[in-house]
């Protein structure tokens, strides 16, 4: 999925509220003891004319003696207050059923075969599984828990061969950003003698006779876009691009679905207002082609066939979706807008069966439609509820594309859509022991002191009354261009089961 600019809009956080009836009210709380006493400070400065109180500054010093002291009192006042909860051991049983659950990601489909990452209960990281059809067994193909007696070594699914004999993947050290790449011959289960050193990656394109792959490093300096031909030693690798870009940029380089064109894109820090956009016909060792390099926008970019999509927020702050030829894409004049921006959001977008997949984040809800390849509206496929949408993958010549769903009261599920039927089918979904359909959720809107609406989610046990009477877990949040999106949360599936 491709990454949506964010707008102004965007700047709007929502409320969740969740109600429901507690065993204990009030008058508990009346009969505790006050919280430990916090001293203050007389500490005033003026800052741009205006005079700032900062009384609690003495607590930015964390480790003098004074703080641990308060830390220390305040753990203890809270630990008192928590002992004495009625249940406590069966919330903490309840919470960690809720907690301890597999986690799955989103497929990588090749050749019939099914990739993914899936990390157990009881396990402590991920494990590169296929499966072979979509209704095949899992099969582990990769599992790091033996490497390493802590289980600290984790493992990455980077790219598929077209035909799901090859897979590259990643293997990381504890935290570590540096990570080591390895192919992997699925057929005979075993590594390829193709290893790429420890050092920082940033994505990997296969090709699709297997011959090599694209892939950025990070150097002392800068990123830098490198070919890789199997069998040859990766000290040799070619750059490709990249030189002239220092350290506080990150370079990534996809290759079209067909192998012909790779793209690059250049954004300006990880935070970046602007990005630049490179294209080459690989192909055919074209040159490297300019897109974009000069507008203060972010762009991200697909290839297929031989027109160019561009996910931008150039003079559209919610996103839109423009089209060009390829050979005409240094030209300005030429480009068109197939998706205008609307009053939704562009959080991505997909191309899938001959067709444009766009998620849309509209009142703080996903909506997920599709168009054809000039922008015509042909559908929009049905999710479950209010909730989120996160990963559109699939491929221009295939029907199907997959997508996690998750919302207040459903635990994260992968769907399978066929763009070609409408049909679609749970793929995998957390096995995680709640029954969604005893919640409901909806939304409702507020208008703040300054005339802004702000919308909020009330979820609750089905058919409970809403009387103000119900203990509540409130919480908001809005800034930095991040909206949080409806999402399951054991927290809230615990509070609103009580």
């Amino acid at each position: 999925m491709m990454r949506r600019p964010r707008g102004r809009s965007l700047r709007i956080g929502f409320v969740l509220l969740l109600a429901l009836l507690l065993p204990w009210g009030g008058t508990r709380a009346q009969q505790l003891r006050k919280p430990p006493t916090t001293p203050t400070d007389n500490v005033k400065e003026v800052l741009h004319g205006v005079e700032i109180v900062d009384p609690y500054r003495w607590l930015e010093d964390q480790w003098s003696p004074k703080t641990r002291a308060w830390i220390e009192e305040q753990n203890a006042y809270t630990r008192a207050l928590l002992d004495t909860v009625a249940g406590r051991e069966q919330i903490r049983q309840r919470l960690t059923e809720l907690m301890k659950v597999e986690a799955i990601g989103l497929p990588v489909e090749r050749g019939g075969r099914y990739f993914f990452a899936k990390r157990r209960a009881d396990q402590e990281q991920f494990v590169i599984y296929m499966r072979k059809g979509r209704q095949g067994p899992d099969e582990a193909l990769i599992d790091p828990h033996p490497w390493s007696p802590d289980h600290t070594t984790s493992v990455t699914l980077l790219d598929v061969s077209d035909d799901g004999t090859v897979l590259a993947y990643g293997v990381r050290q504890g935290g570590e950003d540096e990570l080591t790449i390895r192919l992997f011959d699925v057929e005979a289960r075993r590594d390829l003698p193709d290893v790429l050193p420890k050092g920082r990656y940033f994505g990997l394109s296969l090709t699709p006779d297997k011959s090599g792959f694209y892939y950025t490093r990070h150097t002392p300096e800068g990123p830098r876009v490198y070919f890789h031909r199997m069998g040859e030693d990766p000290a040799r690798d070619r750059e490709i691009f990249g030189r002239g870009y220092g350290v506080d940029k990150i370079i990534t380089a996809t290759l079209s679905e067909d192998g012909r064109y790779l793209l690059f894109t250049v954004s300006h820090g990880a935070g970046a207002r602007r990005t630049e956009i490179y294209l080459q016909d690989v192909a055919r060792g074209g040159p490297i082609i300019t897109v974009v390099n000069d507008i203060e926008a972010r762009f991200s970019g697909e290839i297929v066939a031989d027109t160019l999509y561009l996910l931008t927020n150039w003079n559209a702050p919610r996103g839109r979706l423009l089209a060009v030829s390829v050979r005409d894409a240094a030209a300005r004049d030429r480009w068109r807008e197939v998706i205008p921006q609307s009053s939704a959001v562009i959080n991505g977008f997909a191309l899938v069966g001959g067709r444009l997949v766009v998620n849309h984040l509209e009142n703080v809800q996903a909506r997920v439609r599709m168009f054809d390849p000039d922008g015509r509206f042909l559908a929009e496929i049905p999710l479950p509820a209010i909730g989120s949408v996160s990963g559109l993958r699939g491929r221009w010549a295939s029907s199907e594309i997959f997508y996690a769903f998750s919302s207040f009261h459903i635990p994260t599920t992968i769907y399978r859509y066929d763009v070609t039927t409408g049909t679609s089918e749970v793929w995998a979904a957390l096995k995680v022991p709640i029954r969604s359909e005893q919640f409901e959720v909806k939304q409702v809107w507020y208008e703040s002191r300054d005339g802004t609406r702000v919308p909020m989610f009330i979820a609750h046990a089905r058919g409970l009354k809403l009387d103000g009477a119900r203990p509540t877990l409130l919480t908001g949040y809005g800034g930095f261009n991040v909206s949080l999106l409806p999402g399951f949360s054991a927290r809230a599936a615990l509070w609103m089961e009580l």
